[in-house]
């Protein structure tokens, strides 16, 4: 798990550059084989627990870097994808006892966040905004029921 940890810590340097330097189709290249190494992780969250692997944290930082590419490209439908993407994978995570579930409460709250600004920069629509945050409170409701 730690030679993975480490490879997509090279990647996501990497990409960061490319992404820093404009190059923004490669870095969505490279982004998404990051992403793809955090959901390895996220695969053996036991592991990464024992290990001290931010296995959170990794997934989030490639979510976000992909939304954040994908806003460059104008590809904002997909932007928003990934934003949500991040609050379902944090509420899929709030019903997993083994976890800190204050850290998990944090990092949702940032990343509801992080989607509401989006939202309000890019004016996707009070329709698509009220349906996520619908769906958002059942799954709030049903996870704490």
């Amino acid at each position: 798990m730690s030679h993975i940890e480490k490879y997509w810590r090279a990647l996501t340097v990497s990409n960061n550059e490319l992404f820093n330097n404009g190059n923004f189709e490669k870095a969505l290249s490279g982004y998404k084989d990051a992403l793809y190494r955090a959901e390895v992780l996220n695969n053996h969250i036991p592991d990464c627990m024992r290990l001290k692997i931010p296995f959170m944290q990794v997934y989030i930082i490639s979510c976000n870097n992909l939304a954040n590419t994908y806003e460059k490209l104008g590809k904002l439908e997909e932007a928003e994808n990934m934003l949500k993407r991040t609050v379902y994978y944090l509420l899929h995570l709030a019903s997993n006892v083994e976890l800190q579930i204050d850290e998990v409460q944090s990092e949702l709250k940032r990343a509801t966040l992080n989607y509401l600004q989006f939202a309000e920069k890019t004016n996707i629509g009070k329709v698509k905004q009220e349906k996520f945050f619908t769906i958002l409170k059942e799954q709030v409701l049903e996870n704490n029921g």
